[in-house]
């Protein structure tokens, strides 16, 4: 049997951290007398002295200070543990699983996670790198709750399948800063077509990726970083702005002839249609929704 209660812990650690009985007990909204009470019989069922007590303020002992460490350990579980049974009493998912394309860069993907798990630190959220097609029969035999995924430009949704407008982010034409095709201005369509084009693999099996297809030589990338990577040697990509992230300063939009701007391509947000809609779902809906918007938002103009 522990000889240490949950409320004794608390008392003791909020005084510990307060560094006195009255502003613990407010901390806690208890009585002063009752925090006493309760750290005493902590000492006397652990056999040892947590604070001295001759001065104005209580003061940790060596023993008392060793303790505090992990009681605030066992607190912290046993909080988690509350909030997990509550999850679960509420009829709440214990996992989610999104897809996304590989267009959906990194950064994107842990300010997502962060949000939702600021809601539901108990759910586990598990992240799949998958094609549209992919994606799709996984929300249809339920082992997955939702996708990230360009828009393929139906007027309906796929058969099952419920979807959201996520928004517009803006898609250009890169190269590495390096590249001689950096400093070469009002390249023609012919020009271009000359060099090497890398594809990220879920952009070429889209309607847009064919349809942005120039070059007469193309290369194929599943992994966003090694696209990038071979972009420091040759050839240019096009690719959405937020996916180049931290290496942002390494890359340049190619000056052409035949774009006079960014384009634009859609995002949805992919689910069953028989899905029920519960906190979990809605916050999930919620964060995606929240990191277009910030993406999608127009710069501001300087004159």
């Amino acid at each position: 049997m522990p000889r240490a209660s949950f409320d004794q812990l608390s008392a003791f650690v909020a005084v510990a951290e307060q560094g006195s009985f009255s502003k613990a007990a407010r901390t806690l909204n208890k009585d002063r007398s009752t925090l006493h009470r309760q750290v005493s019989e902590l000492e006397i069922d652990w056999g040892i002295e947590l604070f001295e007590r001759s001065g104005k303020f209580p003061r940790l002992t060596e023993q008392g200070a060793s303790l505090v460490r992990p009681s605030k350990f066992i607190i912290y579980q046993m909080n988690a543990l509350e909030t997990a049974t509550d999850s679960l009493f509420q009829g709440e998912q214990t996992s989610l699983s999104i897809c996304h394309d590989a267009s959906i860069s990194s950064s994107a993907i842990k300010k997502i996670d962060q949000e939702i798990r600021k809601r539901h630190p108990m759910t586990t959220i598990n992240w799949l790198s998958r094609s549209r097609d992919i994606a799709l029969n996984h929300l249809i035999d339920g082992s997955a709750d939702f996708s990230i995924t360009l828009n393929q430009g139906a007027v309906l949704p796929d058969t099952g399948v419920s979807f959201i407008n996520l928004g517009y982010p803006a898609f250009d034409y890169y190269v590495h800063r390096n590249s001689p095709l950096a400093k070469s201005k009002n390249l023609s369509l012919a020009e271009v077509q000359l060099h090497r084009q890398f594809v990220l693999e879920d952009l070429q099996q889209s309607q847009f990726g064919q349809q942005t297809l120039i070059s007469s030589k193309i290369s194929s990338a599943s992994d966003p970083s090694v696209l990038l990577d071979l972009l420091e040697t040759e050839g240019f990509s096009l690719l959405p702005k937020h996916l180049l992230g931290v290496r942002e300063d390494e890359f340049v939009s190619l000056d052409v002839d035949f774009a006079v701007q960014s384009g634009h391509f859609g995002y949805v947000l992919l689910y069953p249609a028989s899905a029920i809609t519960k906190p979990l779902q809605q916050d999930c809906i919620d964060a995606v929704s929240n990191w277009f918007k910030q993406v999608c938002a127009p710069e501001k103009a300087s004159y």
